[in-house]
């Protein structure tokens, strides 16, 4: 990977400029539309680059062309390359920790975990085609593959460490460790089928059918 940059235009970065009436929540406001437009940007670029060249031949600087950026630009937002990949799954994980304070009482584990997700199919829905590209380019590097299957494990340990918290635990207990795999692994299989370029099924209608499968559900 490219070194880090110390050229470049600063203006394509508004946390470095003096901003009039920086104190102002409209001023503040457009500072981070700003913010998150670009990192959209910097990610749809690389999400497309991995997807066609592949992970290892795609540059800093190509990602960077690409989203009308200087590559100091986007090592401003991002460490390393891989990292464009990571698409807000960390505040996910958070999000499953709320949404499983918030499941119907009532629910056991598994039924909890299970409409935690579905929550988070819908959620996710509208980053189909974001997601397939990722799978895509996941697929052109081992470093990648193993950074999406920490992802999982990392989503699978906050399910479990929710329904603990759920049942008034400091840690997950077996069956919380046990209903949070059986939960991702049905994620998994959804996952897998809504990515699927022939599919046009939601993946909270996906979630709900791999559901349906286990005995008793």
């Amino acid at each position: 990977m490219p070194s880090q940059q110390t050229g470049g235009d600063p203006a394509e970065d508004p946390a470095e400029d003096p901003v009039p009436g920086a104190d102002d929540p409209l001023a503040l406001g457009r500072r981070e539309q700003h913010k998150r437009s670009t990192r959209r940007a910097l990610e749809d670029a690389a999400l497309t680059l991995f997807a066609r060249d592949g992970f290892d031949a795609t540059t800093v600087e190509a990602i960077a062309e690409r989203a009308e950026v200087s590559p100091r630009t986007f090592f401003r937002y991002f460490a390393t390359k891989d990292e464009v990949l990571d698409m807000g799954w960390a505040a996910r994980r958070e999000r499953i920790l709320a949404l499983l304070l918030l499941a119907p009482d009532g629910l056991d584990d598994l039924a909890a975990a299970v409409w935690v997700l579905e929550r988070m199919a819908i959620e996710l829905e509208p980053e189909r085609d974001r997601v397939r590209l990722r799978a895509v380019a996941a697929a052109t590097s081992p470093a990648l593959r193993g950074r999406s299957a920490e992802a999982l494990t990392a989503w699978e340990a906050a399910v479990g460490l929710g329904l603990a918290r759920r049942r008034g635990l400091e840690r997950p207990d077996e069956a919380a460790s046990v209903a949070a795999a059986v939960s991702l692994g049905l994620w998994g299989w959804a996952a897998r089928h809504w990515i699927h370029p022939r599919s046009g099924v939601p993946l909270r209608e996906l979630v709900r059918t791999a559901a349906s499968h286990l005995p008793g559900r």
